[in-house]
């Protein structure tokens, strides 16, 4: 009796603790919560209005909460290092802002000094070129898809130090929320996916600008299409991947960064089974 008793406790714990696990939802926002640090920090030379200046601006969202604890300072840590680098990633969010700040005008002021430097050594003094030495800096980023345990986010980055063009870089993170850690082309691709990835990325293009041949794709600007690779550069949703590619990385810096969706159904032949992203295959 005692045995039976103890099988029919066992099976009585297994079906509540089954009853009671929590269902993951693909529909649903995930648990996380998050915040937003605003920022503008101003510089000029010698604290004169009047000279070249310094302008960073960020504007940071960052995960304020989640219900296990480890795994929300995981997620701090990778939108840190992501927005800033990971020198700060240790830090809390408001010191990592204020650190980079600072770390900003320190590293301007040095450049200051080596452009004043070799000013006068040359001897030269132009009102135009102490125009041309001033920087700005925007950082900011934003959540694209919270759901089913999976967390993308994109950083923007753009800055000026002098010259005829601004920088501009995209970067994309997706998280696995089980584990904290960041989502990579190898957790969710069988091997050899290069292969496939590429004429996808190519045919892609050739339709998005409505030409037929590649030649027609570098009259425009694009260049290396044909041994076109994924860069590790993209983020999820639950209808497929999409991979950005940096002005400069496949095209002039004229033309906007590339975007390219590729749907789940596209990359069936590649998917591996029981990723991270298995509950939205098929959906």
């Amino acid at each position: 009796m005692k045995y039976v008793s103890r099988i029919l406790l066992f099976g009585t714990l297994a079906i509540l603790v089954f009853a009671c696990k929590k269902q993951v939802s693909v529909t649903s926002d995930n648990e996380v919560r998050f915040d937003t640090i605003r920022s503008v920090k101003n510089y000029h030379i010698n604290n004169d209005s009047t000279q070249p200046s310094c302008n960073l601006k960020l504007t940071f969202i960052y995960p304020k909460s989640y219900p296990d604890a480890a795994i929300l300072d995981s997620l701090q840590q990778i939108f840190i290092s992501s927005f800033l680098d990971e020198h700060y990633s240790n830090l809390k969010p408001q010191d990592a802002i204020s650190g980079y700040e600072n770390a900003y005008v320190e590293n301007y002021k040095q450049d200051v000094s080596v452009f004043l430097k070799d000013r006068t050594n040359t001897g030269e003094h132009d009102e135009n070129n102490e125009d041309y030495f001033s920087y700005y800096e925007t950082i900011s980023n934003s959540i694209i898809f919270n759901k089913g345990e999976v967390l993308s986010f994109q950083v923007k980055q753009v800055n000026y130090k002098g010259g005829a063009t601004s920088f501009e870089y995209l970067k994309n993170h997706t998280i696995n929320l089980k584990t904290g850690r960041l989502i990579m082309e190898d957790d969710i691709f069988n091997s050899g996916f290069e292969k496939l990835l590429t004429p996808i990325f190519k045919n892609d293009l050739l339709k998005t600008n409505k030409v037929q041949t590649i030649t027609e794709l570098e009259n425009l600007g694009y260049f290396g299409i044909e041994e076109m690779l994924p860069n590790g550069n993209f983020y999820i949703d639950n209808k497929g991947i999409t991979y950005i590619f940096n002005k400069g990385e496949y095209s002039a810096y004229q033309l906007d960064a590339i975007k390219i969706f590729v749907p789940y159904n596209e990359l069936s032949l590649i998917l591996k089974e029981n990723s991270p992203i298995s509950q939205f295959i098929g959906k």
